[in-house]
């Protein structure tokens, strides 16, 4: 079995000598007349004439998408839109009227001449499939817009989607929802295409856009209208292209073995081996007996994955990067560097004999066939001490030359038929590589040689080959986010397989447990994106609840009733000085008030920017450890305050429940009060008895609740023995709860001063909704919390409109408290308080 440049499997062929460097053409076009050679055999499979490809389905996502993005964005901020609206139509008076005539009359007849001198063109060229879909795709974009405007103007349609696509020209009068001929322009220009003539695509579009600003001026169209036209329009054409498919133009064999006898590679043969994610594979033998290996890279296989790719480079920072999202030419032009770098430097790597063109969207890359198996397919009797020396031995070489591989997998080391190491798949490569990609390259090649050698094993050698500095340097680096898909796959079946490197990599430099915390690698992390989105959705939520109440967010602060906006900040306040007591009711010993207090106002801050359950927890464990309070006892106490405040919040539900069910049930024109907390009680129940029904969910919950009540029992009995600590910490969370209640319910009041909402009924609503909130990991329940407290409000305490009290109570308890949490936070810092 042998390997290609890209690492595919093949037969075996005789073994050759390692060889040696050889000069190789540059990427050239092929040749115009190329006679294929006589007797040339070529098995492939079956190609259908038309394909759907990836990047069309990709684009109409993508397409339909924005339209969505845009339709949301717009319904909140439908009056920014209509003042912009009228800015432009007003600022017609200030243009000379002959201008604007001019630039209308020419960017009309530009968008009516360039498409058919464009479809005359393809004509020209034989490409009357393309210009066919074209119009069939023009004409479907014509259909739907006029059904679509018809439907929105129709009395069936929805008035809100009316409102935001249309604009009013009179009492009687409104724009149509879409830009028929725009939708219809943009789609025909995306299917019939530009060749490769930028400026033309660059001038077309530029024409389309001053076309569709021309009409915002003179107050045909909507811009939200507009925007969504052109976006229809391309929709339309990728649907079309994607339901149909394109002219099939991949290289196929017949093209493979032209472009190697343009080379100087006389092929008798090529047989087709299959795809990877981004690539196709050959195998071709020339006239001579050669077997060659030929990767071919086109634009259809870059797009398979294009999505993984393009979240990998947004979620990695800087060197920790692969390679990933290069362009078709760069691709080729660095695993050629990379051939090149690695002959020069004697590291073997199967010989590149050819680089060509095959199109303006494909290339490809012939390499000597290499005998020999890859890693993954050596038997477990010869993994050797000498044979993992070799695979070392390689990355010491490249240490010393600055190359890294970036890709180091068991499928991408290769022993050949005579013991020694060659490496394939060289596409991720760097040259001149940094000290840090060097660190990566050894911490991904040593968990990959863990897999099949053992973490002792692999350590061990490695310190002989590499030096134990040189091993211990890639300690921070072992990371699940460095290794490839197919390593990290093989890491999950291997049970703390990373653990046990690094405890092997500590027996052989003791020194460097203080590099055991790993480097930040990522640029943010996938709870990081979890938290935005949410942050994102709340906002939204708000600001369109707001807007549908014809209410900006410095309207409700400026209407709020004064002296309960002030009830509702001191009920704030007083969360701090509820938590302080909590804190220190837990705590045999003594705790400076003041200080203690101040840490409270510091987690308001740490809560919002640190992630759940461990900003606030961290904080104030870290203060008891600078009070001289030992770690396990610092943990143990918070834990105390966190099992207690669970039992009590649950407590507190059902009190707050009946309570609210006694006074305001004679008014209530709902659910009671009561009955949503039975539901909400009956709720939890369940949820409890299906986590302790099912394992995984068992163990999970198990996982995440024992550190909160771990050694809890014997610290309560400590406190137990000081009732007044006792009555601190339990009155001190009690008061937490009746304090955020207050808070809002006075927001409530601030707002709607006519709404019956008890001050109980306000306690059921932000108990369960923190509960429910809680459940979402965004720091300070940011997204969850709001949702779950406007439906609340509306289901227990029949407030249809609750957003503008709810906004008011997450600035003040939440938003607000992070500019002075912030503040006090780096004064405790300064003074080491924390």
């Amino acid at each position: 079995m042998s390997r290609t440049g890209d690492g595919s499997a093949t037969r075996n062929a005789p073994g050759v000598a390692p060889p040696t460097p050889a000069p190789v053409p540059d990427l050239q076009p092929p040749a115009p007349h190329t006679v294929l050679p006589r007797h040339a055999i070529i098995e492939e499979p079956p190609e259908p004439r038309r394909i759907r490809r990836p990047p069309d389905l990709m684009r109409l996502l993508f397409e339909s998408g924005l339209i969505i993005v845009v339709v949301l964005l717009a319904i909140p901020g439908s009056g920014t839109t209509t003042g912009l609206e009228t800015d432009i139509h007003n600022s017609i008076n200030l243009a000379p009227q002959l201008f604007l005539s001019t630039i209308t009359l020419l960017t009309s007849i530009a968008t009516a001449v360039i498409p058919v001198g464009l479809a005359v063109e393809r004509l020209y060229r034989r490409e009357g499939r393309r210009v066919a879909d074209a119009v069939i795709a023009a004409a479907v974009a014509y259909l739907l817009s006029n059904l679509f405007n018809w439907w929105i103007d129709s009395s069936v349609g929805p008035k809100w989607l009316s409102e935001v696509l249309t604009r009013h020209l009179d009492t009687s009068t409104t724009t149509t929802p879409l830009h028929v001929y725009i939708a219809t322009v943009v789609a025909f220009l995306t299917i019939i295409g530009f060749g490769d003539r930028p400026a033309l695509q660059t001038f077309t579009w530029s024409c389309v856009i001053a076309y569709a600003a021309a009409t915002v001026i003179h107050g045909y169209s909507a811009l939200v209208g507009l925007m969504i036209s052109f976006l229809f329009g391309r929709t339309i054409a990728f649907a079309w292209r994607y339901a149909r498919g394109v002219v099939n133009a991949r290289p196929t064999g017949r093209d493979v073995v032209n472009s190697l006898s343009d080379a100087g590679l006389a092929a008798i043969s090529c047989r087709w081996l299959g795809e990877s994610e981004d690539t196709r594979r050959f195998e071709a033998e020339t006239d001579d007996g050669r077997l060659l290996d030929v990767t071919v890279l086109d634009r259809d296989r870059q797009a398979v994955g294009l999505v993984y790719r393009l979240y990998r480079r947004i979620r990695l920072a800087g060197p920790a990067q692969r390679r990933n999202l290069l362009s078709l030419r760069r691709a080729v032009d660095q695993e050629a560097l990379m051939s090149y770098a690695l002959h020069d430097a004697g590291i073997r790597t199967p010989r590149l004999l050819a680089v060509r063109e095959l199109s303006a969207d494909a290339a490809l890359l012939a390499h000597e066939r290499v005998a020999g198996r890859t890693l993954d397919e050596v038997g477990a009797d010869e993994l050797t001490d000498d044979l993992l020396a070799r695979v070392w031995q390689v990355q010491q070489q490249m240490q010393l030359h600055q190359v890294a591989h970036r890709r180091f997998a068991l499928d991408s080391i290769l022993v050949g038929g005579d013991g020694e190491i060659w490496l394939l798949d060289l596409r991720n490569g760097e040259i001149a590589a940094s000290d840090l990609q060097t660190r990566l390259d050894i911490a991904e090649l040593m968990t990959t040689l863990a897999l099949r050698f053992g973490p002792e094993r692999t350590v061990r050698v490695g310190t002989q080959v590499l030096g134990a500095d040189a091993v211990a340097a890639a300690l921070p680096m072992l990371q699940p986010v460095v290794l490839t898909r197919t390593t990290r796959s093989a890491v999950r079946k291997k049970r703390n397989l990373l653990q046990r490197i690094r405890e092997q990599i500590l027996i052989f430099r003791p020194q460097a447990t203080a590099a055991v915390e790993p480097v930040r690698l990522e640029r943010m992390r996938p709870r990081t994106i979890l938290t935005v989105a949410a942050g994102c959705i709340a906002a939204y939520l708000i600001l369109y609840q707001l807007s549908t109440s014809k209410t900006s967010p410095g309207q409700v602060i400026a209407s709020a009733s004064p002296l309960w906006a002030l009830v509702a900040v001191l009920a704030s306040l007083g969360t701090y000085v509820a938590a302080a007591m909590s804190l220190t009711g837990f705590v045999p010993e003594k705790l400076p008030k003041r200080t203690t207090f101040e840490v409270q106002v510091a987690a308001g801050f740490v809560s919002v920017v640190a992630p759940p359950a461990v900003g606030g927890v961290a904080l104030n464990t870290r203060y008891l450890q600078k009070q001289r309070i030992a770690p396990g006892a610092a943990v143990v106490a918070v834990s105390a305050s966190q099992a207690v405040g669970f039992v009590l919040h649950i407590t507190l539900i059902a009190v707050f429940g009946f309570i609210a069910s006694t006074t305001n049930s004679a008014r209530s024109r709902g659910s009671a009060p009561t009955t949503v907390a039975i539901a909400i009680l009956l709720a939890l129940a369940i949820l409890i008895m299906v986590v302790l029904s099912v394992p995984p969910l068992r163990k999970y919950a198990a996982a995440r609740l024992r550190p909160f009540f771990a050694g809890t029992l014997p610290r309560l009995m400590d406190v137990a023995q000081n009732p007044r600590k006792l009555a601190t910490g339990v009155g001190g969370t009690v008061l937490l709860s009746l304090m955020y209640s207050l808070a809002l319910w006075a927001s409530i009041k601030a707002v709607t001063p006519g709404a019956q909402v008890s001050y109980f009924a306000a306690g059921v609503v932000f108990l369960t909704a923190q509960a429910a909130g809680s459940i979402l990991p965004t720091p300070g329940g940011i997204g969850g919390v709001e949702i779950a407290l406007v439906a609340g409000l509306a289901a227990v305490a029949q407030l249809p409109n609750a957003t503008p009290a709810v906004f008011l109570f997450r600035l003040v308890t939440t938003y607000l408290p992070v500019i002075p949490g912030w503040i006090v936070f780096a004064r405790l810092q300064r003074k080491g308080a924390i």
